[in-house]
């Protein structure tokens, strides 16, 4: 039953935020993307991801040191997924929001415990009588602020142990602490009373978890041990989708006004209502919380692929056309037409729903027709499999034959165990994992799990240090100080000898650190004057939080210690070219905008000396007068030499003035706006040239998809895309030369020889049908009618013409088993083609071909009628005719005696 005074979600968000900003003085920080900063993590899982860095230590606190958030939140990957349990449990989803708050070495548990009680009671008014509260086992002093700051009765406060109630470290070594829970009775006080003797029957059927509350006061290290934090911090976690099911009174998640539109629209697309059996409850329930999760990661910049989170998203896109295909009734794509209720319900806070949904409902959509396309023969493949499994009474599906149905009909692994349960059999996980590690070495490098890197080697620098100065946007040189050292990932004094590696932080830099796509300066240290036989390389600079780490190479030797001061010297002509293809990515942006339409958005970027790639949101290929128009555009703009503007602003004020921001881009309180009057004007913290007329030409050399909806532009500029244009200078002239003609009228000729070559294959291809017609009456002349078996190798030498000599021979021949072959270069080809007659009594075409392919290492099939196959081995043609031969011979006489 509702309470009384029902909130929707949405008004749950905004009374959250607005209770820790305006009573308690946090900052509120927009959700971070989907897509986090972390690179062992593919989806951000938790409200407190954005802000490990800070947690770590590796990254400053904002000011102030509290911060409130609802942050956009997937589990479906690694050890925190959810998925299997989607629309079957109450309140599991692959996608939620995740309301926070945090303090950064602020305040810590007696602030956290009242504010949070405070909140459920009086701004929520959850009945205190309904409340249950846990600690962990030791802390007693969280127990006591409960019991005498908050009011909370003793007896309804439960002590837990490690398991339920101490959290971290999200890696091997780092923060972590004990955790406090809050409680929901759903049953009104009806259902089993908690008690210490025995606090697990908190059981979800009568208690729902709603908020924990995790002091991060120890530090464990990499032996186990843990001592005190000398900064303490708060993480806070409340479901939004939970709380609004309490708020809303239902039975569950899916049934509050944050999901149920969603749901409903699904029903009424399919024409079944909800609750109208368990089957489709469960397939509804599947499809809006996928469609929710995929809008959203799409809208951040996640696009279906075969890797990484792009893997993670179109397995869960396909697993929902399953469930809507199987229960719903659905045969054509239907998911994207739910895009708009996901749109209505979140436009407000999440904008990019709105303005990216154009780009979501294409993405979805096509990534939906490509997979319906094989559904039916990947899903009658994955019938046959388990009905020989069950033939053979094994309950678990081979390996190899999950990474079949994957390579071949694109189910994901997840989906083939989802289909599995449901016939009670399980998969071959390892098996499966094995096969695609064999295919591609480094396939799903990215999906190992979801542990956070903690380096307590760059926390403790940082924590010693600070944050590097980097100076430079003003130099490529400047004395600075040695602030550490690092030798094999450790902390040491000094460093020396000959082509040594090792790792140097400075108090100041004027070397860019790789980030915004733009890779790290390289260059060298020396002791003023260059003397005392110190020559250290700088061949990378890297950004570990705040700290820019150079990766260095002692080249003849020397010494170097911390404390140092020296000479820090970015190499020019590197930094250079680097500039000059940083700001021509800048103007392909603006000019793809121009000629494509706003809805083109950046997805990312590679900029170097050697040139640059852009990748960009858009769902077809450019044709080549746009090709030609965006080339033009970005050479324009680069002769009218605009000089730089640059402008420090706040994130709003810069989206104001009508800056580019890249969505999901971590941007800190003030941001850096590089403009060039007339064509760009960008939120970006990479290096850039002065005037736009010191890029040069700039040369596109390469445009094309590399994943559905997303495109990549590849580039070069001055020296190097001048080369670029006389390379294509050269060949036209040599194909010029070639065809003795002058270069305006290779093109001409070249059309002139395409259809000359066309009408000669056509020609070819009309005398191969007769060879063929010819060769099949001299064949069949000669086939016994009482025995009409005709297995033989011809010397047509076209794919083509052995199929129509197949299909002749069986017009000739009403009762027949015929299988061709022919042998060109280090191929081998077989069509064979059976009668029905004989099909009744067992023989297949199929058989034939398989049997034969097989045995020259290749492999085919086709219709019990007709059928193809191919192999690699000419020498075992003669063996493999032969086989097939035995085989008939075989099956006629096994039929005779019958």
């Amino acid at each position: 039953m509702a309470l009384s005074g029902t909130l929707s979600g949405k008004a749950i968000r905004e009374k959250f935020i607005r209770f820790f900003a305006e009573k308690h003085g946090h900052k509120h920080a927009p959700s971070a993307s989907l897509i986090p900063d972390n690179p062992t993590v593919l989806l951000t899982p938790a409200g407190m991801l954005p802000f490990v860095p800070v947690f770590l230590g590796i990254e400053p606190p904002p000011n102030p040191p509290r911060v409130v958030t609802s942050q956009k939140c997937a589990r479906v990957s690694g050890k925190a997924s959810d998925l299997e349990y989607v629309g079957r449990t109450p309140r599991h989803h692959t996608f939620f929001e995740m309301l926070g708050n945090f303090s950064f070495g602020d305040y810590f548990k007696e602030l956290a415990i009242t504010a949070a009680w405070a909140f459920i009671t009086e701004e929520l008014k959850l009945p205190k009588t309904q409340l249950w509260v846990t600690v962990y086992t030791t802390d007693t002093e969280a127990r006591d602020i409960w019991r005498d700051k908050a009011g909370v009765p003793e007896d309804r406060i439960i002590f837990r142990d490690e398991k339920d109630n101490f959290w971290g470290p999200p890696g091997p070594t780092g923060p972590c602490g004990p955790c406090s829970e809050i409680f929901y009775d759903l049953s009104a006080g009806k259902g089993k009373q908690p008690d210490q003797k025995n606090p697990n029957v908190l059981d979800e059927d009568h208690f729902i978890e709603v908020w924990n509350l995790v002091f991060m006061e120890l530090f464990k290290d990499a032996e186990g041990k843990t001592s005190p934090l000398e900064h303490k911090n708060v993480d806070t976690g409340m479901g939004l989708e939970r709380i609004a099911m309490v708020i809303q009174g239902k039975d569950n998640t899916f049934e509050t006004d944050l999901l149920f539109p969603i749901v409903d629209a699904a029903g009424k697309l399919a024409g079944v209502k909800y609750k109208q059996s368990e089957n489709t409850d469960v397939a509804l329930k599947i499809v809006a919380d996928h469609i929710r999760c995929l809008s959203f990661a799409v809208a951040d910049g996640i696009v279906p692929s075969n890797e990484g989170r792009g893997y993670v998203i179109r397995m869960i896109l396909r697993r929902a056309v399953r469930y809507g295909k199987k229960y719903l009734g659905f045969n054509e794509p239907f998911i994207y037409k739910l895009v708009t209720s996901v749109r209505d319900l979140y436009q407000d806070p999440y904008s990019e729903l709105k303005e990216k949904y154009n780009q979501i409902v294409d993405t979805i959509k096509a990534e939906e027709q490509r997979f319906l396309e094989t559904l039916e023969r990947g899903s009658r493949m994955l019938d046959d499999v388990i009905a020989e499994l069950k033939q053979s009474k094994a309950k678990v599906i081979p390996g190899e034959e999950v990474f079949k149905l994957y390579d071949t009909f694109g189910f994901p692994m997840e989906l083939t165990a989802d289909i599995a349960k449901e016939v009670g059999f399980a998969i071959d996980e390892a098996g499966f994992e094995k096969a695609m590690q064999e295919q591609k070495d480094q396939a799903r490098a990215a999906r190992k799990g979801d542990a956070i890197v903690d380096d307590q080697a760059y926390s403790k620098i940082f924590e010693a240090v600070g944050a590097t100065q980097f100076l430079g946007y003003e130099t490529l040189s400047a004395e600075t100080k040695v602030v550490a050292l690092l030798q094999d990932g450790k902390p040491v004094d000094k460093v020396g000898g000959t082509n040594v590696k090792f790792e140097a932080v400075l108090d100041s830099t004027p070397f860019y650190a790789e980030s915004g796509g733009q890779v790290g300066d390289r260059g060298s240290f020396s002791r003023e004057g260059g003397h005392h036989g110190l020559t250290v390389v700088v061949n990378d600079t890297k950004k570990v939080g705040d700290l820019f780490v150079h990766h260095c190479l002692f080249d003849n030797g020397g010494e170097l210690k911390v404390g140092e001061t020296l000479l820090a010297q970015v190499e020019p002509t590197y930094r250079q070219l680097t500039a000059i293809h940083h700001s021509a990515t800048h103007l392909l942006h603006a000019a793809l905008k121009k000629v494509l339409g706003d809805q083109v958005t950046q997805a990312g970027s590679y900029v170097s000396p050697e040139g640059a790639r852009f990748d960009f949101n858009f769902n077809r290929g450019l044709k080549p007068e746009e090709l030609n128009r965006v080339e033009f555009l970005v050479n324009k703009w680069i002769m009218a030499n605009t000089p730089r503007q640059v402008d420090v602003m706040s994130v709003e004020d810069a989206k104001q003035s009508g800056a580019v921001a890249m969505f999901g881009e971590k941007y800190g309180d003030k941001v850096r706006v590089v403009s060039y009057a007339g064509s760009s004007k960008e939120l970006c913290g990479g290096t850039h040239v002065d005037r736009l007329g010191e890029i040069g030409p700039v040369k596109i050399v390469s445009e094309g998809a590399i994943a559905s909806g997303v495109r990549r532009m590849g580039f070069v500029a001055g020296e190097r895309a001048y080369q670029a244009f006389k390379q294509n200078e050269s060949e036209l002239l040599s194909a010029a030369a070639l065809l003795k003609s002058p270069p305006k009228e290779v093109i001409p000729k070249i059309e002139r020889l395409l259809e000359q070559v066309k009408q000669q294959e056509k020609a070819l291809q009309a005398f191969e049908t007769q060879l063929a017609a010819d060769e099949a009456k001299r064949l069949a002349s000669a086939v016994d009618k009482n025995n009409p078996v005709l297995i033989t190798q011809t010397s047509l030498q076209s794919a083509d013409a052995l199929k129509s000599l197949a299909e002749k021979l069986g017009q000739l021949l009403p009762m027949h088993i015929v299988l061709v072959a022919n042998a060109v270069g280090d191929k081998v080809a077989f069509v064979s083609s059976v009668s029905d007659d004989y099909i009744k009594r067992g023989i297949k075409a199929g058989d034939l071909v398989k049997t034969a392919a097989q045995l020259c290492g290749g492999g085919g099939g086709g219709k019990p009628s007709f059928a193809q196959a191919g192999g690699k081995d000419p020498s075992k043609l003669a063996q493999a005719l032969a086989a097939v031969e035995k085989q008939v011979a075989e099956n006629l006489k096994s039929q005779s005696a019958v």
